[in-house]
């Protein structure tokens, strides 16, 4: 146990360290960038006509002062989640993204748990009974559409089931006016669920699409993962002992094969936020990937800069937990 203390400390450590170098290139990123956060604001003739607005604008983002004194404040807000305003949104940007990250955690968090729950059951069975019809299909099911860019995909589900169908919305999270779900569904009207559902409603298109385009990864690393446990002496021992095939699969093979395949749902879970800047797009699902595009897009330093932050944040502590799982399930990683 002293082991793992002794572990996650150093973890814990290096975490922090990771942190600052990444903010630190997210700061140079941005002072390396053409032009600067008031650039746009020069073009304004509201703006340029008062002579109080360009100095305003210079002193609100800093520029009026050393960069090396710029870099110390970046850090120090960042560390501490002051993160400034937003002047595309004319919000503070801490608001605009405590709204915009459960978000993107409900759509891309539950399509990941999903995707390891879906993943791990049939990897298990097709790599348990190989050379079946069922392993086939299966493994050309899944890589069909782990081929297709999720753009791609996202676009022909959008045209199909919302477009053409019209079973589900066209984009957003919520419905502007409750009568549209209503209409789809009249049962739900008087319900106090409404709001639920309609969140629910608009998840299915992109949640579906996102386990499609992640499900064969996660089926074949099962497979290979188990197929290398079955080549072990405790398997053979395990069936020499007379153990029923039920056993040996639940209690020997599979037990040992979740290995790799939790450390992979760790990290998927932080990556799956990083990945949610295209779909979130396609989906027009306003969440952190969304309004990150939208940020750099419209040359809005705070809102861009705070989104890298936290997305650095999730993958940076995603990393540390898978680092803990193995090392929780494998002694031999604390050494």
């Amino acid at each position: 146990m002293a082991g793992l203390s002794r572990f996650i400390i150093q973890r814990a450590i290096q975490g922090v360290i990771t942190v600052f170098i990444v903010t630190s290139l997210i700061f140079i990123l941005f002072e390396a960038m053409p032009g600067d956060p008031v650039a746009r604001f020069k073009l304004d003739q509201k703006c340029v006509s008062n002579p109080q607005c360009l100095p305003r604008l210079e002193r609100e983002f800093g520029l009026d002062q050393p960069q090396y004194v710029r870099y110390f404040l970046f850090i120090r807000n960042m560390f501490t989640f002051e993160f400034g305003k937003s002047f595309q949104y004319n919000q503070p940007v801490s608001d605009i993204l405590s709204a915009a990250l459960p978000r993107t955690l409900g759509l891309f968090g539950t399509a990941t748990v999903i995707t390891y729950l879906l993943g791990v059951v049939i990897g298990s069975r097709i790599g348990w009974k190989r050379g079946g019809v069922g392993e086939g299909s299966a493994i050309l099911f899944s890589l069909f559409f782990y081929n297709m860019p999720s753009f791609w995909i996202g676009l022909i589900f959008i045209w199909i089931f919302a477009f053409r169908l019209d079973w589900f919305p066209l984009s957003g999270f919520q419905s502007a006016n409750p009568n549209d779900i209503i209409s789809k569904l009249p049962w739900l009207k008087g319900n106090p669920l409404l709001g639920a559902f309609d969140y629910l409603w608009h998840l299915v298109l992109p949640m579906t699409v996102l386990i499609l385009i992640s499900l064969a990864g996660v089926v074949l690393l099962m497979r290979t993962s188990l197929l290398e446990v079955l080549k072990e002496d405790y398997i053979l021992t395990a069936r020499a002992k007379g153990l029923p095939e039920r056993v040996v699969r639940r209690h020997h093979a599979d037990r040992n094969a979740y290995l790799p395949v939790v450390t992979s749902f760790a990290i998927s879970l932080a990556y799956s936020v990083g990945g949610a800047i295209i779909l979130e797009q396609i989906f027009t699902y306003q969440g952190i990937g969304y309004f990150f595009l939208q940020a750099i897009l419209y040359q809005d330093h705070f809102l861009a800069g705070a989104t890298l932050f936290i997305l650095a944040l999730l993958v940076i502590a995603g990393n540390i937990v898978a680092d803990l799982l193995y090392a929780w399930f494998d002694p031999r990683v604390r050494l």
